[in-house]
């Protein structure tokens, strides 16, 4: 169970930043990420640049990695731009476990599942923050907190409102999702979120939106490059895409 433990804290974190900021049209935005005593990450500052069409993100969260999620095939891609590797994963199914786990397994995961589900909380304190006028909302599941300071007044906060039932459908897809409602948190959370605090495994990490524009985004930042391999899960050498 370690190592599915692990998994769903790399898919949670992924997913924190796909349910809070996903959108309909082309958007580019910018957040500053602060770290402080989260395990096997670095304390600092970096900057991590999103993109968003209404078939594919790209994410580029400043640690020189970059995340690629197709939403139809609900695959996501791990870039390594140093290596020019990449890996492969298929979010439909359970993370950190593999397909032909025991089914006792399986259903232990799931009920470790159930018990995270995520409690959004609205409050009646407001602040401006980068210039928004926010409201703040508390994040509660059973290995994180967080605060959530959210505005309507940010370019695309339309697109964000209008993709909450694409949302709900991937979540059917997977178990992990069914048992924690991760659609109904975008339902609660009613704004574009300018700042988020997150205390993580004892850390916290805090993201402040510093940049937002509605443009046309290139469809090749969402593909693999071609001359990219393609590295096992399990160490085997890199494979060439044919």
């Amino acid at each position: 169970m370690k190592t599915a433990r692990i998994g769903i804290f790399a898919f949670l974190a992924f997913f924190a930043l796909f349910w809070a900021t996903a959108a309909y049209a082309d958007l580019y935005w910018e957040n500053e990420n602060v770290s402080r005593g989260v395990p096997h990450h670095r304390d600092g500052t970096t900057l991590q640049k999103n993109y968003f069409t209404s078939s594919a993100m790209r994410v580029e969260p400043g640690d020189g990695k970059v995340l690629i999620v197709e939403y139809d095939s609900m695959t996501m891609y791990t870039l390594d731009p140093r290596t020019k590797t990449y890996t492969q994963m298929d979010l439909n199914d359970i993370p950190g476990l593999p397909a032909n786990a025991p089914a006792a397994q399986k259903e232990q995961l799931k009920q470790l599942m159930g018990a995270m589900q995520i409690k959004i909380t609205p409050t009646n304190e407001t602040k401006t923050i980068e210039g928004y006028r926010c409201r703040k909302y508390l994040m509660n599941m059973m290995m994180a907190n967080g605060v959530y300071w959210v505005s309507k007044e940010v370019r695309g906060y339309k697109e964000l409102k209008a993709i909450t039932a694409k949302l709900a459908a991937i979540s059917e897809k997977n178990p992990m999702f069914q048992q924690m409602n991760a659609a109904g948190m975008l339902e609660k959370l009613d704004g574009f979120p300018v700042q988020t605090e997150n205390d993580v495994m004892g850390g916290k990490i805090i993201s402040t939106l510093k940049k937002v524009e509605q443009k046309r985004l290139d469809p090749a930042l969402f593909r693999v490059p071609k001359d990219y391999a393609q590295k096992s899960p399990q160490g085997r050498q890199p494979q060439r895409p044919q």
